[in-house]
């Protein structure tokens, strides 16, 4: 008997509406709604329209509804780290400020030469310090203005308000704060008291995969909230040896653990420990990803995304390299104009075509693929043999071929939508239709076919990691 779900996948550029349906063996996604999701200026932030987004997930559902087809549940992923406050009547404090404006410049550098210790922090949250983390985001707020707020919710769990009035904490959203205690998995009070921010703002972390409310008598999943840890559930690893790359507006690359990698090693590393659908931890690096390309085709957008990907593979490799990590491509007024800027400051000359732009962006990833695989090498329990791919950039055969030939592994390609396979797959064993993670992977192995990439030499490849390195210590 067919069970239909309804995955709403959010994005940091676009958000899609699945209808997923699983007839006991394979499941199959259909795309009903698909939208925007941009920045808007308010009050001289950058923020997201949350109103905006919120207004089209009804609409996805409202199709799906309207079809005659009623769904058994409904759940939403998005990206983490940012937040909404609620005032002490249940409504919207302040705008849902984005990661990405300039207002915690500085703060993280300040904090921990100030306040906090980076090695207690580490060993407290395990999670890798970004400079938009919402630790951070926090203490950049004007203290003076937040005598009314009463709850914090993450973005998904925002959303998942709207449509059930449920308050409700997700753990693997909440994992990627920088906040959480990575072992005992709840808020760390220290750490709250330490940068003065109340703690019965914050909710108790629950367990993904569980109902919590109804939106038009349609139950509401607490799934994997956050579209990484949706996503690595939605990948069907072929063996505990094999890292994942998350690839889409951002990069993440990373393996499952039962615990939490906490060394020395992994702290000079960077690395992160999120936390897991299943109660695993997704040690991983983040890595600024197609967003860079992305943020060109937006400046040259009489280009499709394919024209500029042959464009680059028609150009000469690693001409031109930058840091895909340096703070001065988050969020640039202009990508081209950074992205020349860096080649210039690091003595590289001056791309002059769109060509070599992006066919920097595609070499400079690659290699900053291999540069954390093999960081991830050292912290692996085993070695690491193999990166699956999945996201949109599972399309991206030139990149994803680039990635085989620097990181000198097989490389696996697909499902492209497996963030919102993983939603999916929540949803079904929130209602009992599926009863593991490891019998859900074993469906999506046998629902998609995944595509090999076979590592071929490159001409001293030592020597270009090794510039590479340098430019991005």
């Amino acid at each position: 008997m067919q069970q239909h779900v309804i995955a709403i996948d959010i994005g940091a550029s676009s958000g899609r509406v699945m209808l997923g349906t699983f007839d006991g063996q394979r499941l199959s996604l259909d795309e009903q709604h698909r939208f925007t999701n941009q920045l808007v200026s308010i009050q001289g932030q950058d923020c997201w329209d949350i109103d905006a987004l919120f207004e089209q997930v009804c609409i996805g559902i409202d199709v799906v509804l309207e079809s005659g087809i009623h769904p058994a549940s409904i759940g939403i992923d998005t990206w983490g780290v940012d937040f909404v406050l609620l005032d002490k009547q249940g409504q919207r404090h302040s705008p849902a400020v984005s990661y990405r404006d300039a207002r915690t410049q500085g703060v993280m550098e300040q904090l921990l030469a100030d306040t906090l210790d980076r090695k207690a922090l580490y060993q407290t949250t395990g999670i890798q310090f970004l400079p938009f983390n919402t630790l951070y985001q926090l203490c950049a707020l004007p203290k003076e203005s937040l005598s009314d707020v009463a709850t914090l919710l993450l973005i998904p769990d925002y959303l998942n308000y709207r449509l059930t009035g449920v308050k409700h904490c997700e753990y693997t959203n909440a994992s990627t704060t920088q906040l959480l205690d990575c072992r005992t998995k709840q808020w760390s009070q220290a750490l709250l008291d330490r940068i003065g921010i109340p703690s019965d703002w914050f909710l108790e972390p629950k367990a993904p995969n569980q109902i919590i409310g109804e939106y038009k008598t349609v139950p509401v999943a607490s799934i994997a909230s956050h579209d990484t840890a949706s996503a690595v559930l939605g990948t069907p690893l072929q063996s505990d040896t094999c890292a994942y790359l998350c690839s889409g507006t951002w990069s993440l690359m990373g393996y499952e653990s039962d615990h939490p990698t906490l060394n020395d090693e992994a702290l000079l590393s960077n690395v992160t420990n999120e936390g897991g659908a299943g109660g695993t931890y997704r040690t991983l690096k983040n890595i600024m990803g197609l967003w860079l390309i992305q943020s060109i085709q937006k400046l040259h957008s009489e280009y499709h995304f394919a024209q500029l990907v042959e464009m680059a593979q028609q150009s000469p490799a690693f001409e031109f390299l930058i840091d895909p990590d340096a703070a001065c491509f988050l969020n640039p007024d202009n990508m081209e104009h950074a992205i020349v800027d860096f080649c210039q400051r690091t003595g590289q000359g001056t791309p002059q075509t769109l060509a070599q732009i992006a066919r920097c962006i595609f070499d400079s990833l690659a290699l900053r693929y291999a540069q954390v695989f093999a960081q991830l090498n050292h912290l692996a329990p085993k070695p690491l043999t193999a990166i699956h791919v999945v996201g949109g950039g599972a399309n991206n055969h030139f990149l994803n071929q680039l990635c085989a030939n620097t990181c000198q592994v097989p490389v696996l390609a697909n499902p492209t939508e497996a963030s919102a396979l993983g939603n999916m797959m929540g949803q079904l064993i929130a209602t009992g239709a599926v009863d593991s993670i490891e019998h859900g992977r074993e469906i999506i192995a046998h629902s998609f076919e995944l595509t090999q990439f076979s590592p071929t030499p490159i001409s001293q490849l030592d020597a270009l990691q090794a510039r590479f390195d340098a430019l991005t210590q």
